[in-house]
């Protein structure tokens, strides 16, 4: 269910395999659950094996999210596969997780939030033709 890539110290890189689903999300809570309780703050979750995920799985991300941003720490998800980046902007959950394309993106936007050279959240938006003139 989560499969832990890399830590160092208190960011972990992990990936979400096959379904998170009502049947799977509760194995998924635990065991990030678990790495949160040892002391990981900031979270990279790679979904590039991600086959499905549901509302219960959406919960579950939302809770790691919600308990990060408390400790003033950050989920940042790697979500390469274009239809589920837009199911989740579609849904909102672009402005309040951080989501990139890529993992190792994902892994350098962690590092910089725990540097404190980058905020959590949506990416700033590049300048308008008109501003960058």
């Amino acid at each position: 269910m989560l499969q832990l890539i890399e830590r160092d110290g208190d960011l972990a890189v992990a990936a979400l395999a096959d379904d998170v689903d009502f049947y799977t999300s509760s194995g998924l809570r635990n065991a990030g659950l678990a790495l949160l309780d040892d002391g990981c703050r900031y979270l990279v979750l790679d979904t590039s094996s991600l086959d499905f995920i549901d509302s219960s799985g959406i919960t579950v991300l939302l809770a790691f999210w919600q308990r990060l941003h408390a400790a003033d720490g950050a989920l940042v998800l790697a979500v390469p596969d274009e239809g589920l980046r837009r199911r989740m902007d579609v849904l909102g959950l672009d402005t309040v997780l951080t989501i990139t394309p890529a993992l190792g993106e994902a892994v350098t936007r962690a590092r910089q939030i725990r540097a404190g050279t980058r905020s959590p959240g949506r990416p700033p938006a590049p300048p308008a033709a008109s501003e960058s003139a």
